[in-house]
Order: C-alpha cells, then sequence, then structure tokens
C-alpha cells in the first residue's frame, strides 16, 4: 500500500529528529550524481552521541576520519578560519577535520555541549577547516529543529548495509525547512476560564511536520475589523515559574489584560521556547550570560542565530481562526514583517512592555540595542 502514512517527507522527518534526540546515527542523502551514485554523510548530534556510538563511528570513518559540523556562528564563536582568513559571511556551515585521534572531551568542547567547560580548546594546527556544503547545512538545520546544539558529528558515505540506520534526503530535510501553508491541523478546544478574564475558549493547533503542539487563546469578543493578536513564545521559565532574569512571563499576563480590556483579542502561544532553540540550550545560553555574554552573544557563541524563530505557524493558526486583519501587541517589528509576508494584514500595533528588575535588565538592554525592540531606554546604573 503506497504512503499509507502520508507524507513520506514528513514521516521521515520526524524519525529523524527523534533518532537525533537518542543519540543514533542517519544516513543523509545529497543530490545524486549524473552517473547514478548517491553521495551522502552518515551522521550524529555531537549532542546525544555516546561513547560507544563515537568508538563505531570512528571505526566506520577508517582513514578519512570522523568530521565535526557546525555552523558559522560556532566557528566565528571558537576563531576559526578558512584557508588562512576569515569565513565567507555567506557561509551557513563548516566542516572541521581532525589531524589526529578525537576525543569525546574534545567533540563536545568544540560542539558547546557544556559552555562552562574548562577543556583545552584544539588548536588550529589541529583541525583542518574547511567550507560545509548544502547537505552538510541541511543536516543541521534538522539538528536545531530536534532542539539540539548544531554541530554533528559526519563521515562521508555511501548508503550503509546496516537496516537499522534511518536514511534521509535533501529534498526531505527541505520539506522541513518550507512548509506547506495547510500542515496544521486543528485537534481540539475548550471553555477554559482564567483568573481575572473568564471569558476565554482554548484552541489546540498541532503541526504535522514534526507533533509540536501550539495554542490559541480566544480572549473575550473582540469587535471590529481587525482584532487585537499577541504572538508569545513559550518560556517555561518565565511564565510558569516566574524567573527574574527575562521579561516573558510579565509579558504574557499584561497581554491578556490588554486584550481583555479591549474587548477581547487572541493571544497565541507558540512551542518556541528561547527564541526557538529549546529549553536545555536556553539554560547554556543563560550560564554563558553569567560569564558576561548578552543573550545574543550567548546564542552565537552556542552556534544559534540571533533569533530561531519561525512566524509561519501563527500565520496558519490565524488564517484557520480566520482572524487575518490585526492589530498587533508586540515590540518587535521582525514580528509584524513576518506576519505580513505570510498574508497577514497588520494594521496597527501597541507595544507590550515588561517589568525591568536587576536580574532581567542587561537582557532587557540587548533586545532593545542589539535586537532592535520598541522599547524605553534603560538606566543600567540605576537599575543595577
Amino acid at each position: 500500500m503506497h504512503d499509507i502514512n502520508g507524507d513520506p517527507a514528513l514521516v521521515a522527518i520526524e524519525r529523524a529528529i527523534n533518532e537525533l534526540r537518542c543519540g543514533r546515527a542517519l544516513y543523509c542523502s545529497g543530490a545524486e550524481p549524473l552517473d547514478g551514485a548517491q553521495s551522502g554523510l552518515l551522521v550524529a548530534s555531537a549532542e546525544t552521541a555516546s561513547p560507544a556510538l563515537i568508538a563505531r563511528l570512528k571505526k566506520a570513518a577508517g582513514k578519512t576520519g570522523l568530521a565535526l559540523a557546525i555552523t558559522k556562528e560556532r566557528a566565528d564563536t571558537l576563531g576559526l578560519r578558512l584557508s588562512g582568513a576569515p569565513l565567507a559571511a555567506e557561509r551557513e556551515s563548516v566542516l572541521l577535520r581532525f589531524r589526529r585521534p578525537v576525543s569525546l572531551s574534545m567533540v563536545n568542547w568544540l560542539a558547546g555541549v557544556d559552555p562552562g567547560s574548562a577543556a583545552v580548546p584544539a588548536r588550529s594546527r589541529e583541525l583542518i577547516v574547511e567550507a560545509g556544503d548544502a547537505l552538510t547545512t541541511a543536516v543541521l538545520r534538522v539538528a536545531k529543529h530536534a532542539r539540539l546544539l548544531p554541530a554533528v558529528l559526519v563521515i562521508s558515505s555511501s548508503p550503509p548495509a546496516s537496516s537499522d540506520v534511518l536514511a534521509l534526503s535533501i529534498a526531505e530535510i527541505d520539506r522541513l525547512v518550507q512548509p506547506r501553508r495547510f500542515e496544521l491541523e486543528r485537534v481540539s478546544e475548550a471553555r477554559v476560564p482564567l483568573a481575572g478574564h473568564e471569558d476565554c475558549r482554548l484552541v489546540l493547533f498541532r503541526d504535522g511536520r514534526d507533533a509540536s503542539e501550539h495554542v490559541a487563546v480566544l480572549i473575550g469578543s473582540p469587535k471590529g475589523p481587525a482584532v487585537s493578536v499577541r504572538l508569545h513564545s513559550a518560556c517555561l521559565t518565565g511564565d510558569l515559574l516566574g524567573s527574574l532574569r527575562c521579561d516573558c512571563g510579565d509579558q504574557l499576563r499584561r497581554a491578556v489584560d490588554q486584550l481583555a480590556a479591549v474587548g477581547g483579542g487572541v493571544l497565541l502561544y507558540l512551542a518556541q521556547e528561547g527564541r526557538g532553540i529549546g529549553l536545555a540550550n536556553k539554560l547554556r545560553a543563560y550560564e554563558l550570560q553569567d560569564a558576561g555574554l548578552d543573550t545574543i552573544e550567548a546564542d552565537r557563541h552556542l552556534g544559534f542565530s540571533a533569533d530561531e524563530r519561525s512566524y509561519a505557524v501563527a500565520a496558519s493558526m490565524l488564517q484557520q481562526l480566520g482572524r487575518t486583519r490585526i492589530q498587533l501587541l508586540t515590540n518587535n517589528l521582525e514580528k509584524i514583517e513576518a506576519l505580513r509576508q505570510a498574508g497577514i494584514e497588520v494594521v496597527g500595533g501597541q507595544r507590550l512592555i515588561g517589568a525591568v528588575n536587576r536580574h532581567n535588565a542587561r537582557y532587557v538592554h540587548a533586545k532593545r540595542e542589539r535586537a532592535g525592540h520598541l522599547m524605553p531606554q534603560i538606566n543600567m546604573d540605576e537599575i543595577l
């Protein structure tokens, strides 16, 4: 029976994400050359690979040796140079080959697994730094989507004979980063009274690409042609635990109040923890911030861009809710542009300012000065 589980690309991607998270290797194939021979990479996440798996990968690599793929951001942090010159700005991935047998501790250090590690860094003469290709870049995207560090052990390889190694193609990976418009399923909904605002309804959506779940909170009975909307990325530490390191929890509660105050609106609660890098990496970034980096520098140190979020899911949620003309509560101009690019008409907006304290002042300051968020200037001397 053909494609009984639906789109084969999405099935392959979901399984690949699980394999990487569970510390197992994948085989990723690129485009087929004219002679019909298939080329590809045997890959494993540097973060989840066990010593036993690394030993098996080394054996499989033979004389060609094991290599490590990382992002340009991570390579820049490590001060690595390609052919004696800085890495080109357009280069998205970098391949590190080792001149001597590599240890697990060295792989972890290069990948950023333990930001506080005192491991001695690799000296430039111990590494051969090469430009990554399209397949290397695609594999790193899968690692990011799995909320793992974008650092992957690789071996150039033909398809493995073993049937227990999942195979994935670059075409299937492209389906992950280029979602189709209606891959979001409206799954369930119910009336859920909130403290202080009882007229609320929750609608749950599930992403068919990776089974992640996002919630629309419908507040009150909004009037007029343009509904007030807030996009809020999940933040376990701020929203649930009341962390003082960010302003997320305060923004969430103020957004609900502001939407209720105008008669109602829609709050989209998006599963994009830590600006899209996941909780584990957010905690790693916190450790780096304690060492002196700001929030954007910390994310780049781990190999991520300044913001890994996508708002395609938010646009799809609004379309399914019939709310395509909106006013947006945000300080982030990139959210407005992203929604407009996805077909949502943003006709106005309102800023949403959270409380600033001595624990989150540097974070809020970086959002204003580095990311261009529309926020009041902070007197750092006064707060700290």
